[in-house]
């Protein structure tokens, strides 16, 4: 009788990897590639990729391991997204080993909370582990071009990537166990200083219709009807389901409500000026449940990791770089993603949202 998959996690076979950039073969430093590069053990699957999707094939030394590797021109290429293929850490390394690892709280490789005081000798420097942590993010996928059963892994270091990738990838899941897609290289770009840099990020393209997706909508929260309907008959129909947050406020009678009706609209994205300001109006004439001090006005933030996602997504679309983010966060308000306040990172967001709009 097999283990148990509560024991085991099963996984398909990981066949090789899809990189998205190589060490300079004169200088030796990492540099950044603007399409896929594939690396298998297996001369034959890197041979076909060459032949589906053009390069060289040709051997790779892995750190003493015999490889072969294919620096390709595809810049999309068909997947198939498997269940449980991904996963998301802030991870430092050093030494060739994980000297950290975690979800932002948890340090996942002690068990214990992130010490973000502890120092450990890295080359000639004492740094923090935690505080060095960059976002990864781990994809395995099929290629249904290749005539193999098992999984390329991707692996990427960005923001960009831990925002966009991690929603698609949970979709999927409601979808099936393997879900056709497309993973694009899209290039984007920074302004800073008034230079431009230039960049690629991975983004995953589900290959579901619209059918499909109403019935995973319906199967889930039973609103695949009101999606149909109200495709049909327009963004009058969507208004109308709208609930009315400031009645709800009124009926309840407490500040404690009005805090609940804010964070529904802002959720929903029906937090208008108007509806701020008749909240904040009906906030002043409650008293406060529980003895506490009446809300006057003021908004009910998010928790500091959720705002800081929200800030990376913004901070995406402007083209910004992770160390672009961190240092606004540094010289506009004094903080890292790991100390800010939910106040410190609003405004931070507010700031992103209006260079963005």
């Amino acid at each position: 009788m097999p283990i148990s998959p509560i024991v085991l996690q099963r996984r398909q076979a990981e066949l090789g990897r899809i990189r998205l950039g190589q060490k300079n073969p004169e200088k030796g430093f990492p540099m950044k590639l603007d399409r896929f590069r594939f690396t298998s053990v297996s001369e034959q699957y890197v041979r076909d990729l060459a032949d589906l999707y053009g390069g060289t094939a040709q051997a790779w030394d892995n750190n003493g391991i015999p490889s072969w590797e294919v620096i390709t021109e595809a810049t999309s290429i068909p997947v198939i997204v498997v269940k449980n293929g991904m996963s998301q850490w802030m991870e430092f390394w050093a030494g060739g080993g994980c000297m950290h690892r975690c979800d932002g709280v948890t340090n996942m490789l002690t068990g214990d909370p992130c010490d973000t005081e502890e120092k450990v000798q890295v080359g000639k420097k004492k740094v923090n582990p935690h505080t060095e942590a960059k976002p990864t993010t781990r994809l395995s996928v099929m290629l249904p071009e290749l005539e193999a059963i098992g999984v390329f892994r991707l692996e990427t270091h960005g923001w960009n990537a831990a925002a966009e990738i991690p929603a698609v990838a949970e979709l999927a899941q409601f979808v099936g166990d393997l879900v056709p897609a497309v993973l694009h290289l899209v290039e984007r770009r920074a302004i800073k200083d008034g230079q431009t840099s230039r960049f690629v990020v991975p983004v995953l393209d589900l290959q579901i219709g619209a059918a499909k997706l109403r019935e995973i909508v319906e199967a889930k929260s039973g609103i695949g009807n009101e999606l149909e309907a109200g495709a049909s008959s327009g963004a009058a129909a969507i208004e109308a389901k709208r609930p009315d947050y400031l009645a709800l406020a009124t009926e309840a009678g407490d500040v404690d409500a009005v805090r609940e009706q804010w964070t529904k609209a802002a959720d929903a994205g029906h937090l208008t000026d108007d509806l701020k300001q008749a909240l904040t109006d009906l906030a002043k004439t409650l008293h406060p449940t529980d003895d506490q001090e009446p809300v006057e006005g003021e908004p009910v933030l998010d928790p500091p990791d959720v705002l800081w996602q929200k800030c990376v997504t913004v901070a995406g679309t402007l083209g910004w770089t992770t160390d672009q983010l961190e240092l606004a966060l540094k010289s506009d308000h004094d903080a890292t993603p790991w100390d800010a306040t939910s106040e410190q990172l609003d405004a931070l967001l507010t700031t992103l949202e209006a260079e963005a709009a």
